[in-house]
């Protein structure tokens, strides 16, 4: 009979990938950029782009005030120097012919200017005399702590490019070129007033971008963290671990998928209790028809088997009795079928022992194994059979007890057969589960577990394992229990058998 659910490993259904793409390996998963990566990448990026586009502006808008500014600047102070040359030219020739020389004369005498020429903005005044020489005027203090202190560096002011504007304006004295004013246009106020406004709101950006960059950092911290519960949660379903919930993160999506998956969670963990359930009953189910055929062979077959031999050896006796040439046949023709009936009767023994040991319901499971390994022993003097029992209760269900058996009448019957072991070692016991082999995934969490193993030193098992009907079924008869079940080399070589039974409480115990 076979069980739903059991397949062998090397029949168990892969994943299929979806829409024929391949299944990507978890190395190539593992070498993918972070979601924190990935969103602070994409921020910066934007962020770059949005200071590039910025600057443009900004360098823009710079360069199209500074040119305003300047030609308004050098109109300007044109027209305050025209104004200033003909009042000093007046003045000049008055004063000129009153003291007949050149005492009075304002070019000879820098400080004679008007002091509010040094203070015009965004234009540089420079007095020539009438031989071209520059009359040098002292800078206002406000430009001497303006050097002092800097302004934009070069590559700001040479990345707006202001060109400058100069204008000269000639100053006559009694009809003569007394000298010559020129006027420039300097766009480093402005600008300075830009880089300083620049500067400012750059501070400001950078502060409140790495505010956003920290808050989606730990913002998406706390996701990542979220999503690595889910992982460890998914690690657990895979594992076989139903029982295993994922605490409700504090976003409300993040909330919302790990409420959908604690109930696909506990829907497994049903499903499979349920299945468990069932698989364990269906094994019952099987013992009890073994039982009920066994019952049949040895109530039915086995009288209609001793009456068949009583009447062949009645018939032999009464050959022996006659005479004639047919009593030697007759007497050899009833000792063949004696030898017939014989061979039925031990074959009819045979199969009630494999159906349904006798022992299990005579003796506990301990004593039943102990008779098992005796038979081998009878038969195999030559080899050298070990039980270490641990643990273990008299019985636990028909379907326990049972798979036990036969799991240790197949392993060692394949480590004779096989593997030309010549000591087997059995062990049994229960464990707890912590001492279960990681990974098996029990059918109960928590549950102690009855620990097979059948260690021999015979040839091993070969590179590549093919199942044969013995180990497909004891994997299914385990497997139904909820258990686990693996044929490996043995760490000192040889073969070892291990199986892994989960023993559900006492109250699942009796329900099966």
């Amino acid at each position: 009979m076979s069980l739903p659910g059991a397949l062998p490993s090397s029949l168990q259904p892969r994943p299929v990938p979806r829409h024929g793409l391949p299944l990507q390996p978890r190395s190539a998963i593992g070498r993918r950029a972070s979601l924190r990566l990935r969103v602070l990448g994409v921020v910066l990026a934007i962020n770059a782009a949005a200071a590039v586009v910025a600057g443009a502006v900004v360098v823009h808008n710079a360069r199209v005030a500074a040119e305003r500014e300047m030609m308004a600047s050098v109109e300007m102070a044109e027209r305050m120097v025209q104004e200033t040359a003909e009042r000093m030219a007046e003045t000049s020739g008055t004063a000129g012919a009153a003291a007949g020389d050149s005492a009075g004369d304002p070019a000879s005498d820098p400080a004679g200017w008007p002091v509010h020429l040094r203070h015009l903005r965004h234009v540089r005044i420079v007095i020539e005399d009438a031989q071209g020489r520059p009359v040098p005027l002292k800078p206002p203090r406000s430009t001497e702590q303006k050097d002092a202190d800097g302004g934009a560096p070069l590559w700001f002011a040479h990345l707006v490019g202001v060109k400058e504007v100069a204008r000269d304006v000639e100053v006559h004295t009694n009809g003569a070129l007394f000298g010559r004013v020129r006027i420039a246009g300097v766009p480093d106020d402005e600008v300075d007033e830009v880089w300083e406004d620049v500067s400012d709101f750059a501070v400001v950006a950078i502060a409140v971008n790495a505010a956003i960059l920290l808050a989606l950092y730990l913002a998406l911290g706390r996701v990542r963290s979220d999503l690595a519960g889910f992982h460890s949660a998914l690690g657990e379903l895979e594992q076989s671990r139903f029982s295993c919930r994922v605490d409700l993160p504090r976003t409300r999506e993040l909330a919302e998928v790990a409420e959908r998956f604690n109930e696909l969670a506990a829907a497994l963990a049903a499903a499979r209790a349920e299945n468990n359930r069932l698989n364990a009953h269906l094994v019952t189910l099987q013992e009890d028809e073994r039982r009920q055929i066994a019952s049949e062979l040895h109530d039915e077959l086995g009288p209609l088997m001793f009456g068949l031999k009583a009447g062949a050896e009645s018939l032999a006796r009464a050959a022996a009795e006659a005479e004639g040439p047919a009593r030697a046949r007759i007497a050899e023709r009833t000792q063949g079928l004696v030898g017939i009936v014989e061979r039925m009767q031990a074959t009819n023994r045979r199969l009630l022992r494999r159906i349904r040991p006798a022992a299990l319901d005579l003796l506990s499971l301990g004593d039943a194994i102990s008779s098992l390994l005796a038979d081998f022993r009878q038969h195999d003097p030559a080899r050298t059979f070990l039980l270490a029992a641990g643990p273990l209760a008299a019985h636990y269900c028909v379907a326990r007890d049972a798979t036990l058996y036969r799991c240790i009448q197949e392993a060692v019957t394949n480590a004779l057969k096989h593997g030309d072991a010549r000591t087997i070692r059995v062990e049994i016991g229960e464990v707890d589960p912590g001492a279960a082999r990681e990974g098996t995934g029990p059918a109960y969490e928590g549950a102690r577990m009855l620990r097979l193993g059948v260690t021999d030193d015979g040839r091993g098992p070969p590179d590549r394992i093919v199942e044969g009907l013995g180990l497909a079924g004891m994997r299914e008869r385990v497997r139904a229990l909820g258990g686990t079940c693996r044929f490996e080399r043995g760490p000192e070589g040889g073969g070892r058998f291990v199986a892994e039974i989960p023993v559900p409480p006492p109250i699942l115990q009796e329900g099966e």
